[in-house]
């Protein structure tokens, strides 16, 4: 029986293998994923859980890739109540705000000053863009640096929101027209109900020499945290299950699967040299910061093996 408000994938979203093994499996509305739920969305709005009756959660994973992904996702309409109503837009950009860290906007520092040393860019100006910009954070940093900016985004709110910066929108059937030598894809495509066509979609507008970078939570500890199976677990814990909540988090990857599914998009792990590493080492000058910044390019060239990947296209 088909649900009004769910929407069935019958294949591994990222490879389109169908044989795939249950990990979890629960009704929406039923313990622990009714308290999960409940938990989640209350504090950062409301809830409407008569748009979930009879509806299931059953976690997947793919026999052939390896990824996990959800069964039945949110359709359009329910999309919209969840990032639009159930999410308040006012409440979460005041959130946003408040935790938006240093830290933060020196990771965007580090990514694109990176991409300037490596990008193989003729002219002034490096153009950058953002799919997914949410609140448009990176947009800006990525402007303060001269690059020529530009980002697509679901939800009206942010879409205004980014507007009112002076940030250009680029609607989704406008991107395989346009070209980009820095393309960021941070947080995304774990949400999306067709990673591998989206990511082969937006990769198409990305210039020979320019870089794509890709960046999703990683799913390496989950069947550990799904044998512990405590979907109250929060957030920054070891235990936490949000990289599978219901409805948010529909894919779930590990190095290999996400490298394996850039791989089908056309697309293959960047080698970025360790002398644009170490320039793009920019950090606040305490003694930790200063050890973290120096010893960061050798331990992401030599020793993490994770979902943070530069990726350019293949030949």
């Amino acid at each position: 029986m088909t649900h009004p408000y769910l929407i069935r994938r019958e294949r591994c979203p990222a490879c389109g293998v169908a044989e795939a093994k249950t990990l979890f499996a629960c009704g929406m509305t039923e313990s622990p994923i009714r308290e999960h739920l409940v938990a989640l969305y209350e504090p950062q709005g409301m809830i409407e859980l008569q748009y979930l009756e009879g509806g299931d959660f059953r976690l997947l994973e793919c026999a052939s890739c390896g990824v996990l992904y959800h069964q039945d996702v949110p359709g359009d309409v329910l999309m919209e109540r969840l990032y639009e109503h159930w999410i308040d837009p006012e409440r979460a950009l005041a959130q946003h705000e408040l935790h938006v860290t240093m830290d933060t906007r020196m990771m965007f520092i580090r990514e694109i000053v990176l991409a300037l040393e490596v990008v193989a860019k003729k002219g002034p100006r490096l153009r950058a863009f953002d799919f997914g910009m949410g609140w448009g954070d990176w947009c800006l940093m990525a402007r303060a640096f001269g690059c020529e900016v530009s980002g697509t985004e679901r939800s009206p709110s942010r879409v205004a929101n980014a507007r009112a910066n002076g940030i250009e929108v680029v609607a989704w059937e406008d991107i395989p027209s346009r070209r980009f030598d820095l393309i960021n894809c941070d947080q995304v495509l774990e949400h999306v109900v067709d990673p591998l066509e989206t990511l082969r979609y937006v990769a198409a507008s990305l210039e020979p020499g320019g870089l794509l970078k890709v960046s999703v939570p990683d799913g390496k500890d989950m069947p550990r945290r799904l044998a512990r199976g405590d979907w109250m677990a929060p957030k920054e814990s070891a235990d936490s299950l949000l990289s599978v909540t219901p409805l948010q988090h529909i894919n779930c990857f590990q190095h290999d699967s996400l490298v394996a599914m850039a791989g089908r998009a056309g697309l293959r792990v960047a080698e970025i040299p360790l002398s644009a590493q170490v320039a793009a080492t920019v950090d606040r000058f305490t003694p930790t910061h200063l050890l973290n910044g120096l010893t960061r390019p050798f331990g992401r060239k030599l020793l993490t093996r994770d979902t943070y990947l530069f990726l350019e296209r293949a030949p």
